[in-house]
């Protein structure tokens, strides 16, 4: 501790490789500034002291209490060890209320704004900063002018140190890379969680932490090292300030609409919206007010800021008692922030001598919050992904069930088949027996065309789908047999076809079948139609297939089975199922002349349901 403005250095702090604070009693020249000459000893002006850091507004010197503005001279002289003469030395000088020159041995080496004796001189500059010398003299004496008007307080407020110059450099360094690092560190989370919140608007809580943390990195450019300076060096003292104050008063109404977002019922809404007031009025007296007049909204914003603080410690431990997710973490990064705010608060007050350590408080905590939000992100993607492994395997399984019931329902059609095609068989070759014994020539016509009917059925029935041609060859094969067997005409017709189109086979054929065996009789004159309906705008992607049986005696009856439990309306439902599974739809009944079947197919760039 320098003792009357002088400070005698030992050789052990160059090899500790750190630097000595010069703290202690200076020489203290009020409303004065004196160079190196006015020190002659015959010359020396009456002196008094102050200690650094420190601030001179409140001391009293000669019965009268020293005001925050106005300007002074401090002096002090370090005594050096022999080993230190002619080696490279630095000085690590903080800001001063608010500007300052530097003298060492009598050289101007340092200028922190312009100090004057009013306020009209002085412009106002604040920038943490390094001067680097070398003296062969075994004393430093070191002069200060300092100007204050218009900041509440006078002076350092911080530490001026001493080491050799590649320590001081490495300290300036190192002390600014942290700045950066914490700068950097809350601008990528804010930056993440804003990303975040634009991919999941309505977590409004990612909205309000990326602001937070926003404002965190606008507080830390605006302090400690002063990096917002540097990149602006003629930035305006006043706007400096500003900005500051701002990022501080306008973090907490943020912070607590996150906390509110985060524990909605641990939170009392009107405590949380009174202080989210009070700030935002703090807020609109900085951006609004004098330079001058900014500083006294100090200490209603700290008396706030420990209210505020106060009541999110309240719903945090209560949060934690309730055994809500991630409290804990929540709790213990606030307390770190809220110990380093006290020491910041006291440190501001000059009741101790420490260093501001709330940027690092609040990175604690930026990055515990960030951490339990990103597990609580972490826990819905488990989750997320657990649900897709669940639903893959219920797919997986379901495809199974559905290839077995195809399996099954072909196994079905199979036997279906089986059944349709002797039935067929064994009435036309009775039909064939009758015309052997009572015309062979006209057997043989039938014999023909019986033959013809079953080389397409041999070819076609194994298969899923064919032509539309294809299968209207079969049907007048059979309206043929069937005229030869039932000494009768009838009419087949196949309107609105391309020639393109693919059907399930013996699909008509079946049809075509069923309507002889339920609508024909001695009297009845049957004639068929199969057609093809244009398809309308709104049902643009399915294709309509109607067969119409048609009944021109008056007097005849049809006696048709309404809900089709038959096996030839089975094994079309069948064929349809495994042709277009699920996109198919069947209707059938009764018209004033007949009967009539409808069906339905969607096609498989349909996204309609039929």
């Amino acid at each position: 501790m320098a003792v009357n403005g002088v400070s005698v250095l030992d050789g052990s702090f160059a090899t500790k490789h750190s630097l000595v604070k010069l703290d202690g009693e200076w020489e203290f020249y009020y409303q004065n500034f004196y160079k190196a000459e006015h020190f002659d000893k015959y010359l020396s002006p009456k002196k008094d002291y102050l200690l650094l850091p420190g601030f001179w507004n409140n001391k009293i010197i000669n019965g009268t209490k020293l005001e925050s503005t106005g300007f002074a001279t401090y002096r002090l002289v370090v005594k050096l060890p022999d080993s230190f003469r002619n080696r490279p030395l630095g000085l690590y000088v903080p800001h001063a209320f608010t500007a300052y020159h530097m003298y060492i041995n009598g050289n101007l080496e340092l200028q922190n704004g312009t100090p004057g004796r009013n306020e009209r001189e002085t412009k106002e500059f604040w920038l943490p900063s390094a001067v680097f010398f070398t003296t062969a003299n075994p004393e430093i004496e070191i002069i200060i002018h300092v100007s204050n008007f218009k900041s509440l307080q006078g002076g350092f407020r911080q530490s001026i140190e001493l080491g050799t110059a590649e320590d001081v450099l490495n300290t300036k360094q190192m002390r600014l890379s942290i700045d950066l690092l914490l700068v950097g560190g809350l601008l990528v989370i804010s930056l993440l969680h804003m990303c975040i919140y634009l991919i999941r608007p309505e977590d409004k809580g990612l909205l309000y932490f990326s602001i937070y943390a926003f404002l965190g990195a606008v507080y830390k450019v605006t302090s400690g090292e002063y990096f917002l300076v540097m990149l602006f060096p003629g930035i305006n003292w006043g706007w400096l300030i500003k900005i500051f104050l701002f990022s501080v008063y306008l973090t907490f109404p943020v912070f607590i609409s996150f906390v509110k977002n985060m524990f909605p019922e641990e939170t009392p809404g009107w405590i949380a919206l009174t202080m989210q007031w009070l700030f935002l009025a703090l807020v609109a007296f900085v951006i609004f007010s004098e330079s001058y007049w900014l500083e006294y909204s100090l200490i209603p914003g700290e008396f706030l800021i420990m209210l505020c603080c106060l009541f999110v410690l309240y719903i945090f431990t209560y949060a934690a008692i309730r055994k809500k997710e991630s409290a804990v973490g929540f709790l213990f990064g606030f307390l770190v922030v809220v110990i380093s705010i006290i020491n910041d608060i006291l440190f501001e007050k000059n009741i101790i001598k420490t260093e501001i350590y709330s940027p690092i408080g609040s990175f604690v905590m930026f990055f515990s919050q960030s951490f339990f939000l990103s597990k609580k992100f972490t826990n819905v993607l488990f989750t997320v992904e657990k649900q897709n492994i669940e639903l893959e395997q219920s797919a997986i399984i379901k495809e199974k069930l559905f290839f077995t019931n195809i399996q099954s329902k072909r196994m079905e059609l199979e036997l279906l088949k089986k059944t349709i095609q002797p039935h067929f068989l064994m009435n036309s070759l009775s039909a064939i027996r009758y015309w052997v014994m009572e015309n062979p020539e006209k057997s043989t016509d039938i014999l023909d065309a019986l033959a013809g009917e079953l080389r397409i059925i041999q070819n076609v029935a194994s298969k899923k789908q064919i032509s539309i041609i294809d299968e209207f060859k079969l049907c007048k094969y059979h309206v043929a047999v069937m005229k030869m067997r039932m000494e009768k005409s009838y009419r087949l017709k196949l309107r609105g076809f391309s020639g393109d189109e693919i059907v399930p086979p013996l699909l008509f054929h079946t049809l075509l079948e069923n309507a002889f065996t339920h609508d024909d009789s001695e009297k009845a004159k049957l004639s068929f139609c199969i057609w093809k309906k244009n398809n309308v705008k709104s049902d643009k992607n399915t294709e309509h297939y109607c067969f119409i049986v048609h009944n021109h005696s008056k007097s005849s009856q049809t006696n048709i089975t309404k809900n089709g439990s038959g096996t030839g309306m089975e094994y079309i439902r069948l064929r349809l199922e495994e042709s277009y599974p699920g996109n198919w739809k069947l209707e059938h009944g009764k018209t004033k002349t007949g009967y009539r079947v409808l069906i339905a197919i969607k096609t498989e760039d349909s996204g309609k349901k039929i």
